[in-house]
C-alpha cells in the first residue's frame, strides 16, 4: 500500500492534454540530457554509476502522488540532509524547454513515464558502460563515497575544473584539473591531475581564542556537524547544472555557490560566492578558507597554502594561523539579513 501522511496539504494536479507527450518528458528527465536521475538511481534492477539510491521504476506503487509532488518541489523539506537536488529551485525548472518549463507539468510527467512501471521506457545513459564521467556543455553531478567522505558530491564543470564537496560536514575536500571522475555504484574517484586536498571539518566556527584548534570529528561522534549547528539542505542546480550548495550554520542560512571561470592567461579555476541569511547579526565567528603545510600572505586579501593561490574578493580581510598544518581564517561579522563573501581559488 503506498504510504499516506494525513497531514499534507493537497495538491492539485495539472491536467494533462497529451498523456503520451507527457511520458516523452518524464523519460527524457529522468535520463542524462534531463534531471539525470539514473546518475544515482537504480533503475530496474540496473545499478546506478552513483550513489545507488533507491531503484525508481516502482516509485509510483510505494508512495502517493500527493507526496512525491511535495517532495520533488523541496526535498530537504522531507529529508534534512538529503543530497538529492531542487529541480525547481524558487519554483523555476531548471530545464525550462521542456513542458515550457511548469514545475506541476514537469513533476506530473516524471509521475506519468514511472506509472509504466518495469515496462517503462529505459531512459537515455542508463547502459552506459565506461566508469568514467565527461563533462560537455554543462556540469556533471556524481555522488558517494570518494575524495569527499562517505556523502561527497562531486562536480565536473566545463571549462574542465572540478570539485569534491562533503555534505556531511558541508565542507570543500577537494580541487582538479583535467579528467572529472571515475563512478561506481556507491562511489566515485577523482581522475584529473594538480590535485588539491582540504582537511576533514567544518567550514564555519566561533574560535574562543585564537589557540583553539579546529573542531574535527571523533570515531564515535556521527552528530558531529550537528552538535556545532548545522544542517545540510540539499542543493538547486542553474542553468548549466552548476550546484548551489544549501545548509545552515546556526540561524545563519548559507548559499554556497562555485562558478568555473578562466583567466587572461588562460587558466581556469573557481569563483566561490558565499550568501548569508541571518534574522538578527551575528557576532565574530571564522570561515576556514584554506590550510596547509607552507602559507603565506601576500596582502590581507591573498595568500598560498602549498599549490593553492587564494584572493579574498569581498571586502573581507584574511589571516594566517601558524601550526601543522596552518591555515588561512577570514573572520566574519555578519549585519542582520542578507550578506555575501567571495573568493577564488587558483592553482
Amino acid at each position: 500500500m503506498p504510504l499516506s501522511l494525513h497531514w499534507l496539504e493537497e495538491v492539485t494536479f495539472p491536467r494533462i492534454a497529451n498523456l503520451q507527450e507527457s511520458k516523452n518528458a518524464g523519460y527524457e528527465m529522468i535520463g542524462t540530457d534531463g534531471f539525470s536521475c539514473i546518475a544515482c538511481h537504480d533503475f530496474n534492477g540496473q545499478k546506478s554509476v552513483g550513489a545507488g539510491a533507491l531503484d525508481i521504476v516502482n516509485v509510483t506503487g510505494r508512495i502517493r502522488k500527493n507526496w512525491f509532488h511535495l517532495f520533488m518541489r523541496q526535498p530537504s523539506r522531507f529529508h534534512p540532509t538529503v543530497i538529492m537536488p531542487n529541480y525547481w529551485p524558487g519554483g523555476q525548472s531548471i530545464r525550462p524547454t521542456i513542458l515550457g518549463g511548469d514545475a506541476a507539468q514537469q513533476i506530473e510527467a516524471l509521475w506519468s513515464y514511472l506509472e509504466d512501471g518495469v515496462r517503462a521506457k529505459k531512459p537515455v545513459g542508463l547502459s552506459r558502460q565506461s566508469t568514467e564521467l565527461r563533462v560537455g556543455d554543462v556540469a556533471e553531478i556524481c555522488r558517494g563515497r570518494g575524495p569527499a567522505g562517505y556523502r561527497g558530491i562531486g562536480v565536473g564543470y566545463p571549462e574542465r575544473i572540478s570539485l569534491a564537496f562533503d555534505s556531511e560536514e558541508m565542507t570543500l575536500r577537494g580541487l582538479w584539473k583535467g579528467e572529472f571522475a571515475d563512478a561506481e555504484p556507491g562511489s566515485f574517484h577523482a581522475r584529473g591531475t594538480d590535485r588539491i586536498f582540504f582537511p576533514p571539518g567544518i567550514p564555519f566556527h566561533r574560535l574562543k581564542s585564537m589557540e583553539d584548534n579546529w573542531p574535527y570529528k571523533g570515531r564515535t561522534n556521527h552528530a558531529f556537524p550537528q552538535d556545532h549547528g548545522y544542517q545540510f539542505r540539499g542543493y538547486h542546480l542553474d542553468a548549466r547544472r552548476r550546484p548551489t550548495f544549501i545548509y545552515r550554520y546556526g540561524d545563519i542560512a548559507v548559499e554556497d555557490f562555485f562558478e568555473d571561470a578562466r583567466g587572461g592567461d588562460g587558466q581556469a579555476y573557481f569563483k566561490r560566492a558565499f550568501r548569508f541569511d541571518t534574522p538578527s547579526a551575528q557576532p565574530r565567528f571564522y570561515f576556514r578558507a584554506a590550510s596547509g603545510k607552507k602559507i603565506s600572505s601576500q596582502s590581507d586579501q591573498a595568500f598560498t597554502a602549498d599549490s593553492l593561490r587564494l584572493r579574498i574578493t569581498s571586502g573581507h580581510m584574511g589571516i594566517v594561523r601558524e601550526g601543522d598544518p596552518g591555515e588561512v581564517l577570514i573572520p566574519l561579522i555578519l549585519p542582520e539579513g542578507l550578506s555575501t563573501l567571495t573568493l577564488e581559488y587558483q592553482w
